[in-house]
């Protein structure tokens, strides 16, 4: 008989040896392994303080509920369920959901929730878990955490490597702006993206939408509009760095695949060449924060709006039991609010500035309508899910997406035309004002499959420009291809001859972004249709 059975306390009660790692190692999980499959879209170093505060909190919730019971293999058990609620409550209410399938087609969240506390409860108050129990518990957990670890050292070994050999930093064509000298009045720049933002044709199309009183409303403030502009590129990623290096991104990446090659996309788009003149010719640089990393320019000199936690945070919290609770209770926000069109940024700037907007409008999520009067996205989640990641190929999905898309894009066009009326009406100095999507929208887009994509409408994007004297303007081609765009700006401003580059339009992988497809021209102007 053992001391603890003598003296009647549980087993593992009260002995310093032998505390439970299980719990630690499952809230250590979940940071990792959504680092781990998120593609290379977010920097590695991200994952550090969500994955201090979920390990501190469980080590805190076991050492103290041990204390509370007497029992800290029984407390481990309990947090190690609260843990597994707290973080896969979506996997397992698709879970129920499959279960009563045959008896209804979706247990509302709530009901989901309570079912699984009182199988908590049950499982926490009558079980009695030893220390043979958190050993086995402990090792499984250690083998499920390997994964993703192994998965993220490999990835930080290779972004060691890329830094080391100074990959991301150069290309081929930075020669051309390393020529460009001070001189002149250099005008103020203001860059909009409209993320998934679709040009007019493409709206009457597929959309059944007209532009014409938004597009009107741009020339009336003097603006031109490339109504046969296309994409470089199918993703935001490629194109924007593609816009940025004014360059078709062949060798960037080398070899490199999955997540190493978006590390050293998104390297060489910090890294670019037009920003890099623009602060080397004396430009103040600056970019609204944005809830999307591969964009997020805070390599600059202002980052505005700065966030307090990091899009990696919100994105696991999002995966969270608290994300619909919040929802429930009304905690919501859209991914553009209103103020966004209302802060005169551009005030805060020091002429020359260089002043960067991308934002999420009218990509998904659809949260927000047209007045502005945030709502809960499709579906009940908050995601950026495009193209059939959210439509499923599903005529009813289809026409959620086509419902949501042009409800935003009603509310994007009334605030970016506030926007830019006040730029340009309170412009002191020469200024050249850049609106355009980055591709177009994801009604008839598979992020995986080329031949199931309606090529003309993804690469179809919104381009409009503006300049206060007129130059811009007249030396914008009709049918520029976006990785131009810097060519014409720097040619017409800044002394520069780059020839224009023949338009190229590129099919890329989502999973495997190393698989790149040339889209033909007759792809390009084939019209597409219903399945």
């Amino acid at each position: 008989m053992t001391g603890a059975e003598r003296s009647g306390r549980p087993a593992g009660a009260g002995e310093p040896a032998g505390f439970p790692l299980y719990p630690l190692l499952i809230a250590a999980y979940f940071p990792l392994y959504l680092m781990s499959a998120d593609l290379g879209m977010t920097n590695l170093s991200d994952v550090v303080r969500p994955l201090a505060v979920c390990v501190l909190a469980a080590l805190a919730a076991t050492a103290g509920l041990g204390l509370l019971l007497g029992d800290r293999h029984r407390a481990a058990l309990w947090v190690a369920l609260g843990l597994v609620i707290t973080f896969d409550f979506r996997l397992l209410q698709r879970m129920i959901d499959g279960v009563f399938s045959f008896w209804i087609e979706e247990l509302p969240g709530i009901y989901a929730l309570a079912g699984m506390v009182a199988a908590a409860v049950l499982i926490g108050w009558r079980a009695r878990p030893g220390a043979n129990f958190s050993r086995v518990a402990t090792v499984a957990a250690a083998v499920m955490v390997a994964f993703p670890a192994a998965t993220l050292v490999h990835r930080g070994l290779m972004v060691n490597t890329a830094s080391a050999d100074g990959g991301g930093e150069r290309g081929p064509g930075d020669a051309a702006f390393e020529a460009v000298r001070p001189g002149g009045d250099l005008p103020d720049i203001v860059h909009i993206v409209l993320d998934g933002y679709s040009r007019a044709d493409m709206l009457e199309r597929y959309y059944g939408f007209d532009n014409s009183e938004f597009l009107d409303g741009l020339r009336s403030m003097g603006f031109a509009v490339a109504d046969g502009a296309t994409s470089p590129y199918s993703q935001t990623l490629q194109t924007m760095t593609s816009v940025f290096t004014a360059s078709d991104l062949d060798g960037v990446g080398g070899e490199r695949t999955g997540a190493d090659l978006r590390d050293a996309l998104r390297a060489r788009l910090r890294h670019n060449p037009v920003m890099a003149t623009l602060e080397r010719l004396g430009y103040e640089t600056a970019a609204l924060d944005i809830r999307y990393d591969p964009v997020r320019m805070d390599q600059l000199d202002r980052l505005l709006d700065r966030h307090v936690l990091s899009n990696f945070e919100i994105t696991g919290l999002r995966q969270t039991v608290f994300y619909p609770i919040a929802l429930k209770a009304g905690l919501r926000e859209a991914s553009v609010p209103p103020e966004t069109f209302a802060k005169a940024y551009e005030r805060e700037l020091t002429g020359p500035y260089f002043l960067y907007l991308h934002l999420l409008a009218p990509h998904p999520p659809f949260d927000v309508t047209r007045t502005g009067e945030a709502l809960p996205p499709e579906g009940g989640f908050w995601s950026m899910n495009d193209g059939a990641h959210y439509t499923e190929h599903r005529p009813e999905k289809r026409e959620a997406y086509r419902r949501g898309y042009v409800e935003k894009l009603l509310y994007t066009n009334d605030g970016i035309l506030g926007l830019v009326g006040r730029i340009i009406g309170e412009a002191k100095r020469p200024t050249v004002v850049i609106i355009h999507g980055d591709h177009g929208g994801g009604l008839w887009f598979d992020h995986d499959s080329a031949e199931r994509s309606c090529m003309q409408e993804r690469f179809s994007p919104l381009l409009a420009v503006h300049a206060s004297d007129g130059r811009l303007q007249r030396d914008l081609p009709r049918d520029i291809g976006l990785a131009n765009l810097y060519r014409v700006v720097f040619n017409t401003y800044f002394g520069t001859a780059m020839p224009l580059l023949p338009a190229r339009s590129v099919f890329v992988g989502w999973k495997q972004p190393e698989f790149r497809r040339v889209v033909a021209p007759a792809e390009l102007a084939r019209t597409c249709g219903p399945e």
